[in-house]
């Protein structure tokens, strides 16, 4: 590290004067003590495999599928589970039933221990 210069602003406040290049070191540092902290904190949450997310984006997989496989659920045991017919669970996955009422998706997803967003899909 070089030698750090100090100047004093007119306020009295001491600023230190760094190159470029450890400045930007330091912010990296940051930030990747920002997402060791952040990982730290959602460690035991419900995750997607890497593939299930990018099928997700590319809309080949849906969402209520991915995690309904993530927790090793069949579509009947989900359905028992969230007390829904598993034919509604089929449709959804299927994307034939573009209207799930929210009080079924609740459901769904709180059966998954999962939030109501993440098993919805981009309606954008």
């Amino acid at each position: 590290m070089s030698e750090v210069q100090i100047v004093k602003t007119p306020s009295g406040d001491d600023l230190a004067i760094i190159p470029w290049a450890e400045y930007k070191a330091l912010v990296a540092i940051a930030e990747d003590a920002a997402d060791a902290a952040l990982l730290q904190a959602r460690r035991g949450e419900p995750a997607l495999a890497l593939e299930d997310v990018l099928a997700i984006q590319n809309q080949t997989l849906h969402p209520l599928t991915a995690w309904r496989k993530n927790a090793g659920l069949t579509q009947t045991q989900l359905a028992q589970r969230a007390d829904v017919r598993a034919a509604t669970i089929s449709d959804i996955e299927r994307g034939a039933s573009p209207a799930v009422a929210a009080t079924t998706l609740k459901k769904l997803a709180d059966a998954l221990g999962v939030a109501v967003d993440d098993v919805l899909t981009d309606i954008s």
